[in-house]
């Protein structure tokens, strides 16, 4: 073990510097990402993982876009979705206004889940004048995010 630490002291400064800066950052990238891991992660079930409450934009559709234009977007979106594996049905009818999330739902982050749910959301009022709906895990039945009635807001829960 000494020899080690003797060829490092007999290292000019500028190399010790480099390797000690390169060593550091290292370390703050392992740390920061087991940060951002845990900060994913809700102790409690079915609270919202974003628990600061931070003002989104209500989607709302372009002015140009209509009903059609929307529903043959919604379709393809969800296609795409559905091959991916993060969708595995939906369902938006005077019924019900749910989407089935599968197993890719849970690799994905939550801002790419408040993206996915915000597009939904503006292609949906486009085609039915509403936007609420909940996205369930398709084997559970759990809910794990929403878009709300009233002001649109996107809740992530898993």
């Amino acid at each position: 073990m000494g020899s080690w630490i003797q060829k490092y002291k007999s290292w000019s400064f500028r190399k010790r510097v480099t390797v000690t800066t390169i060593a550091v950052t290292i370390f703050i990238g392992i740390i920061g990402a087991a940060t951002d891991d845990s900060k994913n992660i809700s102790p409690v079930q079915n609270q919202p993982v974003n628990t600061v409450s931070q003002p989104t934009a209500t989607p709302t559709a372009s002015p140009t876009m209509s009903k059609e234009a929307a529903q043959k977007e919604l379709n393809e979106v969800m296609d795409l979705a559905k091959r991916a594996g993060l969708v595995i049905s939906y369902e938006f009818s005077d019924r019900a206004s749910v989407v089935y999330a599968g197993a890719t739902w849970y690799t994905q982050t939550v801002a790419f889940k408040k993206d996915f749910m915000a597009k939904i959301a503006t292609l949906k009022k486009a085609i039915t004048g509403y936007q609420h709906f909940e996205v369930k895990d398709a084997y559970s039945d759990e809910k794990v995010g929403e878009v709300t009635s009233f002001l649109g807001d996107i809740k992530v829960y898993k």
